[in-house]
């Protein structure tokens, strides 16, 4: 479904009139009466960042193409063109949430340029609920930065960034920090995304870390080079991260040669305030045929102490009892029981735990659910290694004498015992402690 919005139609106007030319610094909710998707249950938030030449090099489609191929939430453009002639009076913005299936908002960093605008702009999977153009100081190309609010959920609106350093010299840049740095200020939940113009070393990087972390030094593995595309030696491209994102983050340059000058960079954010095992996975054998009552289930640790707030599992099919899902103690004692009815089959059924559970770091501890007619999800050999996600772990079989437990008993129980180190796809939620 295309998604427009009704902020760009207004700069569209602007460039046609330049008397109506947006102010310096505004604020418009967009999208109006739109409600925020449900995030991907237990995922990550992907966040891009990319700097696409106006789509000089190749074509907007193209460009589309490697955005689709990461499946991003969240993507920072910058030198984006709308209604350019040089780019055939194109909105790139707008052509880019086409054919992404994105929302967008694209704010100009030029109001007049070759009879239209350029700037930067976002796309995103879920609501741009503001967008703010806060202008920083330039030595002589106007720069900005775009700031958006960006609805996740209903409890998350989170500030996200899209900026494009100067080129003139390390003193702009460091400026421009310091304009960054005061509009993040006091916002723990910000990312920012852009082409930065500055290796790790400089100045104007350095200041900016003083406030946020760079999602590649966190998570990245090598020189996240970016620049330029066909032969990249230098990293200049980056994501950065809020103080409240504090879970660990996976980062990783895309190997896209001939669509832009520059190569994207993606990052996998873990939700401080929801992990999960398995994410939005699914099982390589959603029905077992096997129609006994049964307990199955995960052993899990977490590396940090914080609160279990809700079990999963995913489910083929349905049962016409429903199910209980259970969290348990390694030795086996209970610490909640809560009925599940069917949600969505095919499909993750999850249910809240009445109050949340307290665990401890480095301990192991048990989460199952019992199904009356069996049929369960099941891949053999899935937890012969350990399944790392966020802070939680799904140790290895081997290393805690068995690894996807189960119990045949009516009713259900502790599930101690273990078969080909299988995976039953059973989860949880996990909130770490502040």
């Amino acid at each position: 479904m295309r998604r427009q919005s009704f902020f760009v139609l207004a700069l569209a106007l602007a460039a046609v009139f330049a008397g109506c030319a947006p102010p310096e610094s505004s604020t418009e909710a967009l999208t109006p009466g739109e409600s925020a998707q449900a995030l991907t249950p237990g995922g990550g938030l992907r966040f891009m960042t990319y700097n696409i030449k106006h789509g000089e090099l190749s074509s907007l489609e193209s460009i589309a193409s490697v955005i689709k191929a990461q499946s991003p939430d969240l993507v920072a453009l910058q030198e984006v063109d709308v209604l350019t002639t040089r780019s055939g009076k194109v909105d790139q913005a707008a052509r880019l949430g086409a054919l992404t299936g994105m929302y967008y908002s694209f704010q100009p960093a030029l109001l007049s340029y070759d009879s239209g605008q350029y700037g930067v702009a976002l796309l995103s999977r879920y609501p741009i609920r503001t967008s703010q153009r806060i202008p920083l100081r330039s030595a002589a190309e106007q720069r900005i930065l775009a700031l958006m609010e960006v609805e996740l959920d209903a409890a998350h609106v989170i500030p996200v960034g899209v900026t494009h350093f100067g080129t003139t010299g390390s003193t702009e840049r460091l400026n421009q920090a310091a304009d960054v740095k005061a509009a993040l200020s006091g916002k723990p939940w910000a990312l920012l995304g852009g082409d930065l113009n500055a290796s790790p070393s400089e100045s104007g990087i350095t200041s900016l870390l003083q406030q946020l972390t760079d999602a590649w030094t966190r998570g990245g593995s090598g020189s996240g080079y970016t620049h330029d595309a066909g032969f990249p030696t230098r990293r200049i491209d980056y994501l950065m991260l809020g103080s409240g994102w504090t879970s660990p983050v996976l980062a990783s340059v895309v190997g896209a040669s001939s669509q832009s000058d520059h190569r994207p960079v993606v990052a996998t954010l873990t939700l401080p305030w929801s992990q999960s095992l398995f994410g939005d996975r699914v099982p390589g054998t959603a029905v077992e045929p096997d129609t006994r009552a049964v307990e199955i289930g995960v052993k899990f640790r977490s590396n940090v102490a914080g609160t279990i707030t809700a079990l999963r599992f995913y489910r083929g099919t349905g049962n016409a009892s429903g199910y209980v899902a259970r969290l348990w103690t390694s030795g086996g004692s209970l610490l909640a029981s809560v009925p599940v009815t069917d949600g969505r089959v095919p499909g993750w059924q999850e249910v809240s735990l009445p109050t949340p559970i307290a665990i401890s770091a480095g301990a192991t501890y048990v989460a199952s659910y019992y199904s009356s007619n069996g049929q369960f999800a099941r891949d053999p050999y899935g937890l012969t290694n350990a399944v790392v996600s966020g802070n939680l772990t799904a140790p290895g079989s081997a290393s805690v004498g068995g690894n996807g437990v189960f119990v045949y008993q009516s009713g259900g129980g502790f599930p101690a015992s273990s078969y080909k180190e299988a995976n039953y796809w059973v989860d949880v939620r996990f909130v770490p402690s502040p």
